[in-house]
């Protein structure tokens, strides 16, 4: 699976945030866990924003874009996201394809696709709060969050917005 040309699974965070800011990406943060924040809307693609990259280290763990939820800008990416990959499965309940994932108004909910090499591709558009669009690392993401329980402090962190969606 590629994203800006780089193969997301084991790829170095810098050859991605490279490869980010050479399709349009612009950094706009580097968050306290070594995370970066980037507007992406001058990439080129409808309806995504922003994008929030986490890593292991150097390694490349996901890649979140916040989505434009409604409009023509959505119903493109998500036509795109079926040529491309095709129809996406059901992620709540009953796993199955969803064929209507494409039609002209957003559907609620979330929605994946599976690759070889335990990389996944999650849109999930709930009732409130943002649309997202992650390529996730599966094997990393869940180190990652088993290994953040608490901060150097002692403070607990946050849970991740992958949790419970593997």
């Amino acid at each position: 699976m590629q994203l800006y040309g780089v193969a997301l699974r084991n790829s170095r965070v810098e050859d991605f945030i490279a490869a980010a800011r050479a399709a349009g990406g612009r950094a706009i943060e580097t968050l306290p866990d070594g995370g970066v924040v980037l507007d992406v809307r001058a990439a080129g693609v409808p309806a995504l924003q922003r994008l929030v990259l986490r890593a292991e280290g150097s390694t490349f763990v996901s890649a979140q874009f916040v989505v434009k939820s409604y409009g023509e800008d959505n119903e493109a990416l998500r036509r795109a996201l079926v040529d491309k990959y095709g129809l996406p499965t059901t992620a709540d309940g009953a796993r199955r394809p969803f064929p209507t994932f494409a039609s002209r108004f957003a559907p609620r909910g979330s929605f994946d696709w599976d690759f070889p090499g335990g990389m996944k591709l999650i849109y999930r558009q709930p009732a409130l709060g943002d649309t997202t669009l992650s390529y996730v690392d599966v094997e990393r993401a869940r180190r990652l969050d088993a290994n953040k329980g608490t901060s150097p402090g002692g403070a607990t962190v946050a849970p991740s917005s992958h949790d419970n969606r593997f």
